[in-house]
């Protein structure tokens, strides 16, 4: 089983090879902390399925197993390609507005009013960039566009062109359908795609109840995402940079930086931000990564990301185990890395504490840090400062430590919490002693944080050193 402190979460998709009651259970204890499902593909039965499946192997492990939904949103594709479709370089292809059966020579959009505002000299791209094409003629009821880069054509492939406006484009019926379910059923997490601004945000936590609502997780994937990138991580719960659509939608030499910038800006407001697409790719029909992912991995985590998230590696990919096992070990090695965090700008209360309790434990060579949290507030202002020392946060909510189980360094426990002052150090000081995962021995300290009265949320005013 994976070391059970390892700091950065891993994601992993769930499909075809992935989603049995047995390969859930080796990949959790491979290392996952969260399964996300990707309801643009899952259908019902399949979802079901899986959620069984994922409470059972958190039931065998006892830990907590966290799910994020990803919903569809208004993700363009390509419309249905008759079999053995092939577009050629220089040849010319017709992109219809009217629904059709296509082909190399002509193929339609599920959104069709996207072609009256592609411009003449625009690039698009399908498949995630693996086909290019550029438009060459308007017509009345669509594009001519020249191939650029030809190759295979699959009915659904995707179908992105940095020019297209998704500013007055909507939540679909499918996806409004999917969040009541998602919520109903009690997951962790709703990742929204395409997110413009930080009302596309505002509109799905509307759809949701407010009591144990789960986390609201902005995709950043368009230019304009990134231009409005601090509104969004302001209102959201949590960013997912999603690098695979992002990265036609800007110039790709400026990944890097803006992948950088994402990071710094989530850990600046203390949400969770997951680095996603293409980070063990090759090993979706190889063994072994490439150099260049494992740096590319170990990069993001030297960055400050919460998360690493698998797509195409454990779904539909030949060694789902294997790859989650090497992502455990990249990220082991590059935790020790990570540098400890300041926050010169911040003025209120919780931030001072949060910034007490990790300098306390730097200073007195503490084991751990132990958090009492309602809302899991505490944990996670601590956590952005990356201290050296684990963070177990013990919350009386169950919908707290399915959600703290996206955050860096922080290892949820479902407890009982005390109001009184002296309640609550008697029992870290029982956690500390007799979890079977933790067990420090006579003498070794640690640090205790907590809002005192306990149970109001981002009331944290409380920071000190025990020994066991």
């Amino acid at each position: 089983m994976t070391n059970f402190f390892k700091k950065v979460k891993i994601v992993a998709t769930l499909g075809p090879a992935s989603e049995s009651g047995k390969m859930i259970l080796k990949l959790a204890k491979s290392g996952v902390d969260v399964f996300r499902i990707n309801l643009s593909h899952a259908t019902d039965e399949e979802i079901k399925s899986r959620l069984i499946n994922i409470k059972r192997a958190s039931k065998t492990l006892g830990r907590p197993l966290a799910v994020l939904a990803d919903l569809a949103g208004i993700k363009i594709r390509i419309g249905k390609i008759a079999p053995d479709s092939k577009i050629k370089n220089g040849e010319s292809v017709r992109i219809s507005s009217r629904q059709i059966m296509g082909s190399g020579k002509e193929f339609s959009v599920n959104f069709p009013k996207i072609l009256e505002n592609i411009p003449l000299g625009a690039d698009i791209y399908l498949g995630d960039g693996a086909l290019k094409l550029k438009v060459r003629r308007k017509i009345k009821d669509g594009a001519i566009a020249e191939v650029i880069k030809g190759g295979n054509l699959i009915s659904g492939m995707g179908f992105s062109a940095n020019t297209i406006n998704l500013a007055n484009f909507t939540l679909s019926a499918k996806d409004k359908n999917d969040i009541s379910k998602m919520a109903e059923a009690g997951i962790d997490a709703i990742a929204v795609s395409f997110v413009m601004g930080k009302k596309d945000i505002e509109a799905v936590k509307k759809l949701l109840p407010a009591k144990n609502r789960p986390l609201v997780i902005a995709k950043i994937e368009t230019d304009s995402s990134v231009k409005n990138a601090e509104e969004i991580i302001k209102t959201a719960d949590g960013v997912m940079i999603a690098r695979g659509d992002l990265g036609l939608s800007v110039p790709l030499a400026e990944l890097p930086h803006i992948q950088k910038s994402l990071i710094a800006l989530s850990l600046k407001y203390a949400k969770p931000v997951i680095t996603a697409t293409q980070m063990l790719e090759s090993m979706t029909n190889n063994l072994m990564p490439t150099r260049a992912e494992v740096t590319d991995v170990a990069n993001a985590i030297l960055d400050g990301t919460d998360a690493v998230m698998l797509s195409g590696e454990t779904a539909t990919g030949k060694y789902p185990e294997e790859v989650v096992k090497m992502m455990s070990e990249i990220i082991e090695e590059a935790d020790q890395k990570v540098s400890f965090r300041e926050f010169s700008e911040e003025n209120e209360i919780a931030d001072a504490v949060s910034d007490s309790v990790t300098h306390l434990a730097e200073k007195v060579g503490a084991k751990l840090i132990l958090v009492f949290t309602k809302s899991g507030f505490t944990a996670r202002k601590i956590a952005r400062r990356r201290p050296h020392q684990p963070i177990i946060a013990i919350s009386p909510e169950r919908k707290t430590i399915g959600k703290l189980n996206f955050t860096w360094g922080v290892y949820p426990l479902f407890g009982k919490v005390h109001k009184n002052f002296y309640q609550i150090v008697e029992e870290a000081k029982k956690i500390a002693r007799d979890n079977p995962v933790l067990k420090l021995k006579k003498g070794e300290s640690f640090v205790i944080s907590a809002g005192i009265p306990f149970g109001k949320s981002g009331a944290t005013n409380l920071a000190l050193v025990e020994k066991v």
